[in-house]
């Protein structure tokens, strides 16, 4: 959500130099991209970054007494009762931008009628990203006159270039390796993803020989976790921060799997990449951002829990420019039948196929503008 925020922001900058925002987080990990993305108006003073506060109104109170914001923008599913309410009592508007509301969510929320409804009620805009996600918000009490259809600001990434041409000349060390990433993994994933790697290997020896395996966790609090786990089977692991810091090109090229484990340097990783298996859809977490390595023209396989992403998950898979298997053994075998084929027939049209559906998709935050600007 933080990433998301981007483009948008960039744009309230440049139509409004006097403003300031306050840049709220839940996270460890959406503080460290926050810091990445919005360097520059951290260091200048037109932003401040704070973690958000429960929904719990003495430390709203203290929070809005603080801060006394004019405007108040939620990203995607963060309706917190407590916090809409503090708004409507003070008058200041509030908007849900980017919002997405899974069938799983719409009936979670449905089971607290009066308290849900009242919150929803408290939006002063409810952006939604799809037509699907603007009916279900209807079905939980938005009326219309609240009610804009948006699209999805992850579209709208900004993809940095630097981040590109280092994944690239790291690829270029590798240039015999087939690279197959599990990216933004999640707990749990990780053990199955060992699990799929050792039946491939023994399945298919000839084509893991050409592989290296490459896995980078969601969240960095995990990242020694997932080393311990990846070293103690077997394999030769190699962490992305220490080879960046002190051993050579030729450690890199050894190593039978590649822990990523720095931070803000996803681009990188997809560069990198020939493949990916997107974490978050291999267990029921409703999927990482898949669209960032599509961006790249990148192939990429998501398991069955894709509802974070719901209604661009099945457009993709529609179009033939994501592919999805029921686990990751099956993503496995999905890419030497399919996706692999068709990068050999047809690599850069592929890649233009792929990154051209993203690229068609973008503009909301020319919607945002009109709406909230």
């Amino acid at each position: 959500e933080t990433r998301a925020t981007k483009p948008l922001v960039d744009a309230l900058f440049e139509q409004h130099h006097d403003v300031h925002i306050i840049l709220t987080c839940h996270t460890p990990t959406g503080r460290a991209a926050g810091q990445e993305l919005f360097q520059q108006y951290l260091s200048d003073g037109r932003m401040t970054q704070v973690y958000v506060p429960y929904d719990l109104n003495p430390l709203l109170n203290r929070f809005f007494a603080t801060f006394a914001p004019t405007d108040v923008w939620v990203m995607e599913t963060e309706v917190w009762p407590n916090m809409i309410a503090q708004c409507v009592r003070r008058n200041i508007p509030i908007s849900l931008i980017n919002g997405r509301l899974s069938d799983k969510t719409l009936r979670q929320t449905q089971k607290w009628p009066k308290l849900m409804g009242n919150a929803y009620a408290g939006f002063t805009r409810v952006c939604a990203q799809t037509e699907t996600d603007a009916q279900r918000y209807q079905q939980i009490g938005v009326v219309s006159e609240q009610l804009h259809v948006t699209g999805n600001l992850k579209f709208d990434m900004t993809i940095p270039s630097e981040q590109v041409e280092k994944g690239e000349r790291v690829k270029t060390l590798l240039a015999d390796k087939r690279i197959v990433m599990l990216a933004s993994s999640r707990e749990g994933e990780e053990a199955l993803w060992l699990d799929a790697v050792r039946q491939y290997a023994q399945a298919h020896p000839q084509e893991a020989a050409t592989i290296q395996w490459w896995v980078v966790p969601r969240h960095p609090q995990r990242f020694n976790e997932v080393a311990q786990l990846l070293q103690n089977s077997g394999k030769s692991v190699l962490r992305t921060s220490e080879w960046s810091a002190q051993l050579s090109d030729e450690s890199l090229k050894q190593a039978d799997i590649v822990l990523g484990d720095t931070m803000g340097e996803m681009f990188t990783y997809y560069a990198i990449a020939d493949v990916v298996l997107m974490g978050g859809t291999w267990l029921p977490y409703g999927g990482q951002n898949f669209l960032e390595p599509m961006a790249l023209g990148k192939p990429v396989i998501v398991g069955e829990s894709i509802y974070n992403f719901e209604q661009i998950g099945l457009d993709a898979l529609e179009k033939g420019v994501l592919w999805q298997a029921p686990n990751i053994p099956a993503g496995l075998a999905l890419m030497d039948e399919k996706i692999v084929s068709i990068a050999k027939e047809s690599g850069d049209l592929r890649i233009q196929k792929i990154s051209c559906f993203v690229q068609s998709e973008c503009g909301a935050v020319e919607h945002l503008n009109r709406v909230l600007l």
